[in-house]
């Protein structure tokens, strides 16, 4: 009995060991492919592909722009509003902070950076993307993009703290 009790557990611990290690493969892959998505989707916007863009998206896609009084949504004006921001953004890079898969929904963090003709760096912000598992492949589902104001144009900081003192 006790033998039996012990083979039990042996197999219920490969078993649960088994389980949690293809759940970790499969997180791993799926950001793996949630990153890829986002490339994708870079690349397609520094070639001025919306068609590639769109592709990329839900059907019910939402893109939110804190200088922009109302979210856009769908994919019609998606599509619109895209076209205008490659017409004046140029190279833009993104490069992940954090991706986050949670069963067929995933969120990305990232740094992005806006380059100038010679490759330099002009504007840099962050952005938060919602990504959604359609059929077998990652679709674009919520962004948030904040391209802030052009590096030298930034407001400098003292390198120590300036304090009130008293006026004389």
């Amino acid at each position: 009995m006790r033998t039996q009790l012990k083979s039990r557990l042996w197999m219920t611990l490969v078993v649960v060991l088994g389980t949690a290690r293809l759940a970790h493969a499969s997180e791993a892959t799926d950001r793996a492919a949630v990153e890829s998505a986002a490339q994708s989707w870079i690349k397609a916007f520094n070639a001025n592909d919306v068609d590639t863009l769109i592709a990329l998206a839900t059907q019910d896609v939402v893109l939110l722009n804190p200088d922009e009084a109302a979210p856009v949504s769908g994919t019609a004006a998606a599509r619109e509003t895209l076209r205008k921001a490659m017409a004046t953004a140029g190279n833009v890079t993104s490069a992940a902070k954090e991706v986050v898969v949670h069963g067929d929904v995933a969120w990305r963090v990232s740094i992005v950076e806006q380059k100038q003709p010679n490759g330099a760096p002009f504007r840099r912000g962050s952005s938060l993307e919602i990504w959604k598992r359609v059929g077998e492949a990652w679709r674009l589902h919520r962004i948030v993009a904040s391209i802030v104001a052009p590096l030298d144009l930034r407001p400098r900081f003292p390198d120590q703290p300036v304090l009130n003192s008293p006026k004389n």
